[in-house]
């Protein structure tokens, strides 16, 4: 009895956690930062850098554009997410239903769905930001451990462990909560002559 009492205490501040993460979250319906990403392998020797502009819009839409030190572009529509490479003059198509579920994305474009997918976990404050740990709940994912870090309710940093133990470095900059996004940021027509590749 007493040890079924510690899960249910333990499941219930899981659930709280998560909750304290989505208010953090709470009344944001769009959100538009630029960022800076670093790639460090498993000794934090940095491997690459880019930047670009990420916008939100909820539900389930986003517009991820890196702009140095090569063009790529990512959008999710609701319905397909599409990733076009300007110098492979490629675009790929997919089903998006699914597919964001146990990645970054969804905790900007659906962060309801937090408590059900991780463990949520606060850290404390260092450095004047608060930070957080999410464990997904189920393997076979492409992130073993997501750090995040906010000041005040803007998220600054997002950081992503993979199994390699390599960590993606996501800082955000000029970030505008709430921002009256262009529709057409969430649409995508494929520029004439490049290959389309559904899957």
């Amino acid at each position: 009895m007493k040890l079924l009492l510690v899960i249910v205490s333990l499941l219930f501040a899981i659930n709280v956690q998560a909750q304290t993460l989505q208010m953090r979250f709470s009344g944001l319906d769009s959100f538009s930062a630029e960022f800076n990403q670093k790639l460090f392998d498993a000794d934090q020797v940095m491997q690459e850098e880019s930047s670009g502009m990420l916008r939100v819009q909820r539900p389930n839409r986003f517009n991820l554009e890196y702009r140095q030190p090569y063009y790529q572009l990512y959008i999710a529509d609701g319905r397909e997410l599409y990733f076009y490479d300007k110098d492979l003059e490629q675009v790929t198509v997919k089903a998006q239903e699914g597919m964001l579920d146990n990645t970054p994305a969804m905790l900007l474009s659906n962060p309801a769905k937090l408590d059900q997918l991780y463990h949520v976990k606060p850290q404390g404050e260092e450095g004047g930001l608060f930070w957080y740990e999410l464990i997904p709940k189920q393997e076979g994912g492409s992130f073993e451990r997501i750090n995040l870090a906010f000041k005040d309710n803007h998220l600054r940093i997002m950081e992503l462990q993979d199994s390699f133990s390599q960590t993606t470095r996501l800082m955000f900059k000029n970030i505008k909560r709430n921002p009256d996004l262009d529709p057409k940021l969430f649409q995508f027509t494929p520029p004439k002559g490049v290959d389309v590749i559904r899957q």
